[in-house]
């Protein structure tokens, strides 16, 4: 990757260097200048300076005779532009950013942040001037992008709550506490890439704020990033939060309020299952032992700690390619400052249309390539950006341009899509419909009236699965933002 940011730093480099070299003889000698091109671009109604070119040209005094010359010729490319700028612009650059992305879910309890990621972005532009009889232009550009050294991800499914896992009733039916899982994973994001374009019309030096020239313009943009995550590693741990005089608990509390959960445990047995829901507090303060109920005839044959464990995936563990595209209103801003140096600057606000598609290979309850799907329609995102550039002239034709640009897009309500794997469910359904309607499991277990209901539960539950097309949607859940901020060389050709 820094071998690429070589490559195109040399690339811009090659056109900039040239452009020095021939500039030596512009600024200091005009007869050079002459020499090589004749009656050229110096000699043209929209020639010399950029000052020049557009009405604000100094015209301070010159003492040599050459230099004589050249004021006048300005004077006169002056007069002869002052009306209106003309003509084709192309740039191209290289911008180096600093982003981060993250988006949230409302009612999951989960959030999911890529932060501290970084891009070496090149980009090309081009823009062309009507003139005076037409005060209008056109502009577009293009930029591809690829991740510049490794960042990190934090998924995380704690600082929020957790996730409910499955109610718990007793044999009458009452609530009697609330299995959660509580998870986080911290990954490395690399590889990732970012492309966009835009177009936009606008109206050339509309007004002016003194000498300010404003321009009002109205276009599309449409900006696509990738970020992938390896190397993933994470804790989960499920614990039952206990309803009121439920004579076991996981949660407790501890010294000045601290909340201590153990994990969830889960003891088969014939006679049915039974839940140790760990710690109780004694005369002197809380148990170190989980609590083991004496239960008669109870006989121990499995233990499941439910959905607690340490997890390492060591390949891509989250793919996130995610768009916004949509319509956006700008102003443009340039101050002329002399003949060879200018100052202009840009604010944005659009309404793009935001979509992001996810793949989550370990999920193996989730359909691939595509599990998760966010969308929201035009008018619920939106997008802020802002640039700022210092121009100065390399020839009468160049400019070598240093800036900054800032954007900020963000969404609150998207809709969730979540895509499950239906043979995976197909297979579950069948096991869970067999041992329902034999009454036992696969080892020939009888299984208790409690299992037979909870059976029947999940079987209504995949059943509604199939009906919505393996599709569970979320209408409001999503929250997402990406935001950047960058420092950009180029150059600018007038023709």
């Amino acid at each position: 990757m820094n071998k690429l940011y070589r490559v195109l730093f040399n690339v811009v480099m090659v056109a900039i260097i040239p452009g020095i070299a021939w500039g030596a003889g512009t600024y200091y000698n005009n007869n050079l200048y002459q020499q090589r091109y004749g009656n050229g671009y110096n000699n043209m109604s929209t020639g010399g300076s950029y000052g020049n070119r557009y009405g604000q040209a100094q015209t301070a005094t010159r003492t040599t005779t050459t230099r004589t010359v050249t004021t006048k010729r300005s004077k006169s490319s002056s007069s002869q532009s002052s009306e209106a700028k003309q003509g084709f612009v192309l740039g191209a650059g290289l911008n180096h950013e600093f982003a981060s992305w993250n988006f949230d879910m409302n009612t999951a309890g989960s959030k999911l942040h890529y932060d501290d990621v970084r891009w070496n972005v090149f980009d090309v532009s081009g823009a062309y001037y009507f003139g005076s009889s037409t005060p209008m232009q056109v502009k577009v550009g293009a930029k591809y992008g690829m991740q510049f050294d490794e960042s990190p991800m934090v998924d995380d499914d704690i600082s929020q709550g957790g996730y409910l896992s499955m109610t718990w009733t007793d044999d009458a039916g009452n609530v009697v506490g609330y299995q959660t899982g509580h998870a986080l994973s911290v990954g490395t994001s690399k590889g990732g890439t970012q492309m966009g374009f835009n177009a936009a019309f606008g109206l050339t030096d509309l007004f002016s704020v003194g000498r300010a020239k404003m321009t009002p313009s109205i276009g599309y943009r449409y900006f696509k990033h990738k970020l992938t995550t390896e190397q993933n590693y994470g804790v989960a741990i499920d614990v039952l939060e206990s309803t009121n005089n439920h004579l076991y608990i996981t949660c407790i509390s501890g010294y000045m309020g601290e909340i201590q959960c153990d994990p969830f445990l889960l003891f088969y047995s014939s006679n049915g299952d039974i839940t140790i829901t760990g710690r109780t507090e004694t005369a002197g303060g809380i148990s170190d032992l989980i609590q083991v109920p004496a239960i008669s005839g109870f006989v121990t044959e499995g233990v499941s700690t439910g959905g607690t464990y340490y997890y390492e995936q060591s390949g891509t563990s989250h793919e996130y390619t995610t768009t916004w595209a949509g319509p956006y209103l700008a102003l443009d801003m340039e101050y002329v400052i002399n003949n060879d140096n200018v100052v202009s600057s840009g604010i944005e606000l659009g309404l793009p249309v935001y979509t992001s598609e996810g793949n989550q290979p370990y999920r193996y309850d989730w359909a691939h390539p595509k599990s998760v799907e966010d969308s929201a329609s035009f008018g619920d995102a939106i997008h802020f950006g802002l640039n700022a550039n210092w121009k100065t002239s390399i020839t009468d034709s160049m400019m070598l341009t240093l800036g900054m640009t800032y954007d900020y897009y963000s969404v609150s309500s998207a809709t969730a899509k979540t895509f499950l794997n239906a043979g995976y469910y197909e297979e579950l359904y069948d096991d869970y419909y067999r041992w329902y309607t034999n009454g036992v499991d696969d080892n020939n277990n009888p299984l208790s009236e409690y299992q037979m209901a909870m059976l029947e539960e999940e079987l209504d539950t995949i059943d509604d699965y199939r009906g919505a097309g393996w599709i569970l949607e979320s209408p409001g859940e999503i929250k997402s933002v990406y935001k950047s901020m960058g420092i950009r060389l180029g150059i600018e050709v007038r023709f």
